[in-house]
């Protein structure tokens, strides 16, 4: 009898350890980053839960002056490894729990600034943040993801 107890317990254990390690809140999101400058340029990048992407890179300095629009566009698919190293960049960072801005103190100057923008949506939920560049305050992982994302646009436009 006490054989029994034993294993069933031994099997609720790793039943439950086997639950906690797979998040449907991580499994599934919707990631959106940008970066821009008011009037020079923006890069975007949304990255769907099934592993689809979507870049765009528009030239507004470079258009006004050529009197037309040449936006660069680039869709795909994400390698089972990417999305991975996406879905770990998101969960380590934490984003539901960081600010919605960060370098927007009164008095300090936006003129050409570069923006980054970061919509997450998970299990239903909507996290915006905005940062603008030379802010130092955000956690490291954030710092990663951000870098990741940059490196993984500027990848896929090059192909």
């Amino acid at each position: 009898m006490l054989s029994k107890i034993n294993i069933f317990f031994t099997l609720f254990f790793i039943v439950s350890c086997v639950g906690c390690t797979h998040s449907p809140e991580t499994s599934e999101f919707t990631y959106v980053y940008s970066m821009e400058s008011v009037n020079n340029f923006k890069v975007e990048m949304q990255l769907n839960p099934d592993s689809t992407y979507k870049i765009g890179r528009y030239d507004y300095f470079f258009d006004k002056y050529e009197g037309k629009s040449k936006p660069a566009y680039k869709e795909g698919t994400l390698k089972a490894d990417e999305f991975d190293a996406f879905r770990s960049l998101i969960q380590k960072s934490e984003l539901a729990r960081m600010k919605d801005a960060y370098g927007f103190e009164e008095g300090r100057n936006s003129d050409n600034a570069v923006i980054y923008m970061i919509q997450l949506t998970q299990g239903g939920k909507t996290k915006f943040i905005t940062v603008k560049a030379g802010s130092t305050e955000f956690p490291e992982a954030f710092n990663r993801l951000v870098k990741f994302s940059g490196n993984f646009m500027n990848e896929k436009l090059m192909e």
